[in-house]
Parts: C-alpha cells; sequence; structure tokens
C-alpha cells in the first residue's frame, strides 16, 4: 500500500522553506550548522562513509542507549560489517561521537523525510539491514527503504496512547508504514497487538522487550560510600533518585515523617538543580548538605543532596529503598531496572509511561510499590523496612528481571542478523 500523496505534496510545497526551518533550529541549538547538509542527504564533505552499512536509526540520546547496546551485541556475535547510526538531534550525536572507535560506528543525522533526500541517502548508502528503534517511524525512510529491497526490522518497538491514536487517524499511512517492517521486536504484547493492529504483520511480530535499559553495574566511588554510610550510621538511607521540579517538596515532606532514623538522599535528574532543592530544603526548616560543593554529609543531616553527575552506582549500593522520580509528575518515569540489578525496592509515583513494560513486570514480582504523596512514600518506605522475608524476595525478583533483561540485546541482534542474512526469523 502506498504512502497518500498529500504527505510527499506537503514535503515538496515546504521544500523551499526547509533551509528556514533548520537554521531556526541551529539558533536554538537543536542543529549542528556544520551539518546541516546532511539533512539534505548531501555529503560532499564526508570522505568516511560506510559502504552497505548495518544502518541502525535513532532518535536521542535514550534511543542512541537502546542502539547502542544492539551494536555491542552485534559484534558479540562475530557480524564485523560496518555499522551507520543515525540520529535526530545533537545530543545523541555527541553521546555517538565518544563511542569507542572499535566498535566501527559512523554517525549521520537523518535525512529529512522528503522523498528526494531518502532516495539519495538511500543510493548513497545502499544499506544491507535497516533498524528502527522505538518509535521514531518516517513514513518515506521506513517503506522506501523497504521497497529498495532492505530488509526492515523495528525493535524496541512501542508507541504511546497518543501516537497510536494519530496513527489510527491515518489508517492508510500506518498500513503501508507498519506493513513494511519484516521484523517488529516490540517491547511487551500490549505494544505487539498496537502495531498488528496498525498493519504489522502478525508474522513478523514478537515480543523483544525495550533495549532501553542498560543493566550495567560499575564499581561504586568507595570514598563517597563510605562517606554516605559513615553519615547513616543505624539509620535506614532513602534514596530520591532522579527527581524533577515539584517531587523534592514530596520527599522532603516524607523525610519528615520517616523521623530520625532514616537519612533522605535527594539526586535529581538535573544536577544544576541541587542549589534550588537546598533552597527548598531550607524553606521547610532543614539544612541539607550538598555534594556539588565539597560538603560531605554528616550523621545530623536528615536531608542531604547529591547533585554530582556518574555517582547513581554508588547511591544505590547504600540505599535501603528507592523512590525512582520522574514518576509524581508526567515525565514518564525512568529505568527501574538499574535500582532492580541492585536487589532494591522501588516506590514510584503514577507516571511511569516511558517504561510501562518494565515497570508492570517488577509491580508483578512484587518489586514496585506505588505511591501519590509524601504520607504514602513515607508509610511505604517503613513498612519495606520493617519486612525483611519481603525485602529479600525483593532483592530475588529483581535482580532476576535485570538478569533476563541482559539478554535482549543479544536476542534482537540475532534476529535482526538473521534477517540480513536471508533467514527466516525464529521465535
Amino acid at each position: 500500500m502506498p504512502i497518500p500523496p498529500p504527505y510527499n505534496l506537503a514535503w515538496r510545497i515546504s521544500r523551499p522553506f526547509l533551509p528556514l526551518v533548520l537554521e531556526y533550529r541551529v539558533r536554538n541549538g537543536k542543529e549542528d550548522a556544520a551539518r546541516l547538509d546532511e539533512r539534505f542527504a548531501r555529503y560532499c564533505h564526508r570522505d568516511d562513509l560506510p559502504e552497505h552499512p548495518i544502518w541502525i536509526h535513532a532518535v536521542s540520546v535514550g534511543e542512541t542507549v537502546a542502539g547502542v547496546a544492539l551494536i555491542e551485541a552485534i559484534r558479540d556475535a562475530g557480524e564485523t560489517a560496518p555499522v551507520l547510526l543515525t540520529t535526530n538531534t545533537v545530543t545523541a550525536a555527541a553521546r555517538v561521537a565518544a563511542l569507542p572507535k572499535s566498535l566501527g560506528v559512523t554517525h549521520l543525522f537523518q535525512p529529512l523525510d522528503h522523498p528526494g533526500m531518502v532516495d539519495a541517502f538511500l543510493r548513497r548508502l545502499t544499506p544491507r539491514l535497516a533498524v528502527f528503534l522505538e518509535s521514531d517511524f518516517w513514513p518515506n525512510l521506513v517503506t522506501m527503504t523497504a521497497a529498495a529491497g532492505i530488509p526492515v526490522a523495528f525493535v524496541s518497538s512501542q508507541l504511546s496512547d497518543r501516537a497510536a491514536a494519530r496513527w489510527q487517524r491515518q489508517p492508510q499511512m500506518a498500513q503501508a508504514l507498519f506493513g513494511a517492517a519484516d521484523l517488529v521486536l516490540a517491547v511487551d504484547r500490549l505494544q505487539a497487538d498496537r502495531l498488528t493492529t496498525l498493519g504489522a504483520r502478525p508474522d513478523s511480530v514478537r515480543i523483544g522487550g525495550s533495549l532501553k535499559l542498560p543493566v550495567t553495574i560499575s564499581a561504586p566511588d568507595d570514598k563517597l560510600v563510605a562517606m554516605l554510610r559513615g553519615a547513616a550510621g543505624e539509620r535506614r538511607i532513602l534514596l530520591a533518585a532522579s527527581t524533577h521540579p515539584g517531587e523534592e517538596k514530596v520527599v522532603i515532606e516524607a523525610a519528615e515523617k520517616l523521623g530520625e532514623g532514616w537519612l533522605t538522599i535527594i539526586a535529581p535528574r538535573h544536577p544544576d538543580r541541587g542549589k534550588g532543592i537546598q533552597s527548598i530544603c531550607a524553606a521547610a526548616g532543614h539544612e541539607a548538605g550538598r555534594r556539588g560543593t565539597g560538603e560531605p554529609a554528616s550523621p545530623g543531616d536528615r536531608l542531604y543532596i547529591v547533585d554530582t553527575l556518574g555517582e547513581m552506582d554508588s547511591l544505590f549500593a547504600v540505599a535501603d529503598i528507592v523512590f525512582l522520580g520522574g514518576s509524581l509528575v508526567p515525565v514518564g518515569g525512568h529505568n527501574p531496572v538499574e535500582p532492580a540489578a541492585y536487589g532494591l525496592p522501588i516506590v514510584t509515583g503514577p507516571h511511569v509511561f516511558k517504561n510501562t513494560a518494565e515497570f508492570g513486570a517488577l509491580a508483578a514480582a512484587g518489586v514496585v510499590s506505588d505511591i501519590d504523596d509524601s504520607g504514602s512514600l513515607a508509610s511505604t518506605a517503613m513498612a519495606l523496612a520493617g519486612a525483611p522475608e519481603r525485602l529479600a524476595k525483593i532483592g530475588a525478583a529483581g535482580r532476576a528481571h535485570a538478569h533476563e533483561t541482559g539478554k535482549r540485546p543479544a536476542n534482537a541482534a540475532s534476529l535482526c542478523l538473521d534477517l540480513m542474512r536471508g533467514s527466516a526469523p525464529t521465535p
């Protein structure tokens, strides 16, 4: 089924204005001015492009994390073909630039979905396989790739309720796009059914889980761990991890309800918010130390702020209970597999739509508890801390889930390589 003509007509009409749109994005830090040609599939400035690569398309940093996990699994499987990783954002491009050369990855910005630009991209790169990650489905990019005889895989695939409803209002477009995939690895059964309803061929659809949730445990900072344990003494530690504006006030109120037997650590998602969080603590009557200033936690602290990067593994290593942020406000929740890998009980608010499948599986295993305010956060933390047998079961279940999650990239790589090599993927 072809793409409806109005879609490409809109691209052709807008063609004279595309440079202006991209220049505006440059001024707002959303494009790399030196690489705008790549958006138009012009590559005269590049002499390093691979021939017949495995092409993996991501969007931003989160999808790039999934892409890197897949690439590493492809390399572990012994495949030596060059890899092209396309992204849409400058932050993702920076992430790719930092990858080790040994992975053999070349980065390009995704061409705009204008049919002429997609055609130029495919003619220049001639991929041997195309893998589209998560939910970034561009009609021409997908359907023209398939029409060129290039095997197409959707991996770690999912659509939000809003996106699915939008595609349902365009049934011809959806049928053309989702029906073009030779392999669809959905994050869970709900998403598999959703993608099938939109047009994916039932015999192409599998459950593959999300690749966006890395399970890597780094060695903790022994000095930080010793400092925090020394400050806590015999007290329990509640870690509020990756918090967002509006959540710290709830955590501070919960810390007051927990009382003297707890040390609460706040680790904001964006460390530059540390000073502001310190002010919120002061307004609530608490002097909170802040790691970003070099100030250590002390036994007299009820609250301590870790506003630094790259230290979450150390915080998971000392925590007893984790409140995972981005969930009391509609951010969508963060990666629950990381604390689960440490055997920690996870407390979360209602907004987990970015990782619904993962939170659901962990909740079914008893690892995740739902809360909605400071009172339920405090009472849940106290109940968990007072149930050692339950904590032991939570620890075992969380580690087991994380272990299984770690197998997903290898499974996805095997199916994608089978597809590329011309054999039918096996369930």
